[in-house]
Parts: structure tokens; sequence; C-alpha cells
């Protein structure tokens, strides 16, 4: 698909778009290109004559993402531009948006899919037997090919051809923004490109929700900050006086929310909870209902329910006994369908999308601390990491779940095995760049640019001192840095960033943020001088206590199984139908009621 002008973004339909592989000259496959590019504008411009700055833009997806998703990302960033009549303004800046493919790694053929299998052991077999049929060793080969190292390098290699098409046209800059397990493939190009001494000049990065490849216990603390973060989303109600005034009004005290928070805890872990709102509707354990709250949480639309539930099942009245009905049985199968093994995207949802397992590359990078180094060689460390971590959290306010690695082997308070198959998949690190971190400051070409950050403080699975601690690393090298703490928000600030004035088809904080950070040559802005007030926490969405946005109306009420409309069960709001709005408005968070 070819988009002739920015204006036509309104006539693209991302569920159809199947992309379009270029060069110079042709169109070929991915399999020799080892690159997709979205065309959101004139690509390659056309009349090269009025073009006098282009702008590399790169996308790279997170862990068990897929590429589908970031042609979304693509298309937010087009209404941004459209939105800040950027195209008609700077119409002589060309902005050229790249997907990029990493999950082959340079290797898209055959693609790597875990097809039939339901547990880790099993798919690592079925990788081992299925990815080159005619030789173990080759399909060992393709599968260690996938670290986060390699990406990299296969990441340097398509910049350096995007740039050599748009030098040779007019002055060029480039931009790479990742999320989540993305950020870490970009600090990974950053610093083999400066231990190599090859540098690359682009100018500037933009990580979401950022992983730091520093080697340490990040995936260690990244658990125990489950449990902080409940407490944090705690304090948040406990912070905001509408949240406070009607959680006390539910639970008839003026005792704090954590208090109350953990008198309930203890009622569960003594039987003593009133079974009509627990045990009796499939609620029967503090775990239980943490992964519940801690599901909420992670969603814009369902941010509020977590305090909700804290308030209606420790008063447990008459009403709330007939709405726990409804909405418990649903939010407890959600909660067993996400904790179901699920270890790649169904490859019929998106079959030329090239994704591949996740172990490998998450996994085997960051839990590789302990996997790779502690696995195969520390016979303590199932006992340190399986049994010890699960007892110290069983008493928190939101214990772990199951660790699939746990799952995997064989339990022994002595001792364990890690099954041959599993470790034959853990590729052998590079120790040259394995979490090494360096970055030579000239690899950005000017001062102007430099590296965005944004995390949410809700976020656990890149915790926000994980992104402060990637911006020391960074700062120590004598890069500039701009890190934008979002309140309220969980894991990549990019879906969820949305303003308190957010309407339909809206873009998010985000957004607005890096379109400046894109176009800074022609607005004169460096990483200080960009508008970032979006972000304050006075301006954005974060969490609705009492669900004032339709959408979040909308979303609970889907919750609630249609039951009402008094989420709370208190009269904060009047009743009325949400319905109608759903289909509308549910758009504007991608969530689907």
């Amino acid at each position: 698909m070819y988009l002739t002008s920015p204006l036509e973004w309104n006539q693209f339909n991302p569920n159809t778009f199947d992309g379009l592989y270029y060069n110079s000259t042709k169109s070929i496959p991915l399999t020799d290109l080892h690159m997709k590019r979205l065309f959101l504008s004139n690509l390659p411009p056309r009349n090269t004559s009025t073009v006098k700055h282009i702008i590399n833009y790169w996308l790279l997806s997170g862990g068990g993402g897929s590429q589908f998703l970031m042609e979304s990302f693509g298309i937010s960033m087009l209404k941004q531009i459209i939105s800040n009549h950027y195209h008609e303004k700077y119409h002589q800046t060309n902005p050229i948006m790249y997907l990029f493919q990493y999950r082959g790694a340079g290797l898209s053929k055959p693609s790597i899919h875990c097809r039939t299998a339901t547990t880790w052991i099993d798919c690592a077999q079925e990788l081992i037997q299925t990815t080159v049929p005619t030789s173990v060793n080759e399909s060992l080969r393709t599968i260690h090919a996938m670290s986060n190292q390699n990406i990299a390098q296969d990441l340097q290699y398509q910049i350096q051809y995007s740039i050599n098409q748009s030098q040779s046209i007019c002055p060029t800059s480039t931009y790479i923004f990742g999320l989540s397990q993305g950020t870490a493939i970009i600090q990974y190009y950053l610093s083999i490109q400066s231990i190599n001494s090859q540098l690359q000049q682009i100018n500037g990065v933009i990580l979401d929700g950022i992983m730091s490849i520093k080697k340490g216990n990040s995936f260690e603390n990244q658990i125990k900050s489950i449990s902080n973060r409940f407490y944090m989303y705690l304090s948040k109600c406990q912070n905001d006086i509408e949240c406070l005034k009607v959680f006390n009004l539910v639970t008839g005290t003026d005792q704090d929310i954590i208090g109350v928070t953990l008198t309930l805890q203890m009622l569960f872990l003594t039987n003593m909870t009133n079974p009509l709102c627990t045990t009796n509707l499939g609620l029967n354990s503090w775990m239980l209902f943490s992964l519940i709250a801690s599901q909420g949480i992670e969603l814009i639309t369902t941010r509020p329910i977590a305090a909700i539930l804290i308030a209606r099942v420790y008063r447990c009245s008459a009403e709330d006994q007939r709405v726990l009905s409804h909405a418990l049985p649903n939010l407890i199968r959600s909660v067993e369908q996400s904790l179901s093994p699920q270890l790649v995207d169904p490859p019929d949802n998106y079959a030329t999308d090239g994704m591949v397992l996740s172990i490998v590359t998450v996994w085997s990078d960051f839990v590789g601390f302990t996997l790779d180094e502690n696995v195969k060689t520390n016979p303590s460390f199932f006992n340190d990491f399986c049994i010890n971590v699960n007892v110290t959290n069983e008493f928190s306010f939101a214990p772990i779940g199951p660790i699939p690695l746990c799952r995997e082997t064989q339990i022994s308070k002595n001792n364990y095995s890690i099954p041959s198959v599993v470790q034959d998949i853990l590729y052998s690190k590079n120790p040259r760049y394995w979490g090494n971190f360096q970055v030579n400051p000239e690899i950005f070409q000017s001062r102007e640019g430099g590296v965005l950050m944004l995390n949410g403080d809700l976020d656990y699975n890149t915790p926000m001192y994980s992104a402060q601690e990637t911006q020391l690393l960074f700062q120590l090298e004598h890069i500039r840095t701009k890190l934008i703490e979002m309140k309220g928000l969980t894991h990549v600030t990019s879906f969820q960033s949305y303003t308190k004035n957010a309407v339909v088809d809206s873009t998010t904080c985000t957004d607005q943020i890096i379109v400046q950070f894109l176009y800074q040559q022609e607005l004169n802005l460096d990483l200080e001088t960009i508008d970032y007030n979006c972000s304050l926490k006075e301006n954005l969405f974060g969490i609705d206590w009492l669900y004032s946005n339709p959408v979040v109306n909308a979303t609970l009420y889907a919750i609630y199984n249609s039951s009402t409309t008094n989420y709370w069960g208190i009269n904060i709001t009047s009743e009325e139908t949400v319905k109608p709005t759903q289909n509308k408005l549910s758009r504007l968070f991608g969530f689907r009621v």
C-alpha cells in the first residue's frame, strides 16, 4: 500500500494493510531485504527538488508484540503531524516511517514459531525439531541468532540502508523509537557501535517503557516491584480527596486505605471473609484477589476496579453480594485466561508478521542474569528463585503469579534440574556486549538531540527505577537525556497517556512530545525546550476513580456484566445507560468491551 499524501491517513485501514517492501527501484520480499517500510507520506519524495529535509523515524516493537501493532504507532504519529499542520507549515520536510522487523534478526525465513506446544519445554523441543527439519544444528544456529545483540546489529545495517537512500536526496535526520524490549535493542544498537568504533550518526532515540541492559539483578527487582506498585496505586487513591472520600463511605471507616487492605488480606489468609462475597463466588484466596486487582491496574479503562473491589468485598452488603455475583466470575475467568501458557501470538492472526518465540529474546537476555549464568551453574538457584521468592511474596499485597521456568523444572528443596532441551535454546552471549553499556556521545549529530525517555510510575514490567538507572548510565557517558515520569500510568506510555480533554481518535501526550522531537530542527527546539506540559499529573487522564470518562464507564459496565452503573455501590453518579456509547467510544483507548 502506498499513501500518496499525508492527508490520506484517514483512508488507511491498518486491519487490511499488508505493507510494501521497498528498494529504490523495485519491491522485493522481506526475506531478501529484512526490512518492512510503512509508507506514510511520499516515499521517496516524488519531487526531490522541493524536499530540503528528510526525517527517518524507526519504530521497534516490544517483546511478544507484533509488527502489526507498530503500524498503529505510525498512523498515530501521522495523525499528530497533521493535527499540528506540520505537513503544511514544513512542506519541504518529508517524514519516512519504518517498522523494524526484528523477529527474524536477519533470518526471516524460516519464521520461528512454536505452533503446537503448550509448555516451555515442548516448545523448545518443537523449535529444534521443526525450524530446519533437516538439521538440528542449523535449527539451533537460527534460534541462537535471535539474541538482542544480533537484532541490534541487524538494525544498524537497516538504518544505514535508509540513510544512504535519503542522504543522496537531501540532509537527513534519523530517530529511533522503541517500546519495552525495543528500548533494550536500541541500547545494544548504541553500545555495539561505540564498542566497535563504527559510529552511525543519528539525531535521537526515544525509549518508552525502559529496560536497563546493565548487568544486574533487575528481574528479581522487577518481581518485587509488583508489590511496590500495589502500594503506590493505593496511595494514589489515599491522596485523591474524591477517591478517599468514596472509599471511606463504602467501607464505613475513616481508616486509611492501606490499613483496610491489610485487614482484608488477613481476613483472606485466616479464612474469615464473608463467603457470600468471596468463596461462594469462586474468590477463594488472597492470591487470586490480588491477581484480579493487579490485572485491573494494568489497563487505563479498568484502573479504578482494584480500589472498588477492595471496598466492596470488605463491606459485603446485600447490594455488594448481588453485584459481585455478576462481576467476580467475569474477573476470575479473565485472570485464569491470562495465566494460561501463551508462548507466542497465534501465527494465524498475522501470518506474515514474522513473530517468534518470546522466550528466546526476552527470557534469555533479561532473565538471562539467572537463566544462563545461574540455572546452569548454581544448584541453589531454584531454591532462591522459585521457592524463596514465592514465599517472600506470598504475604505481600500483590504476590507474583506462576513463573514458567519454575513450572518446567523438577521441583526439589535440595536441588533441581532444568531440561537440556531448554538449555540448548539459551544462546551464548557475547561477553564483549552483554551486560555492558558504552555509548559514544558522538553518535548523536548535535547536542540538540540525545535521548528522550518516558515511563509510567505504576509500571512493574519496566519499573521507574529501571528508567532512572538507564538515564544515569547515559548521563555518565555525557549524553543529553530527558526522562518524563508519567503519573498513574503503567507499561508503555504511548498506549495510555491520554489527556483529560481527549476525544475519540485523539493522539496521546507521548505522541505530542515525540512529534516535537522529530521536528526539532524546524521548531528550533532541543530536549529541554520541548513542551512537556501534557505529561503533568493534572493534565493526564491518569486514574478515573469516579469513572467520569464514558469509555471507562462502558468498560466497567461490561466487567460488572451489565448489572449496575453504580460501581462503587453508593450514589455518587446518576444511573445512566452506557451500552449505546460502547462501540462509539471504545476506540479511544483501543479497548473492546
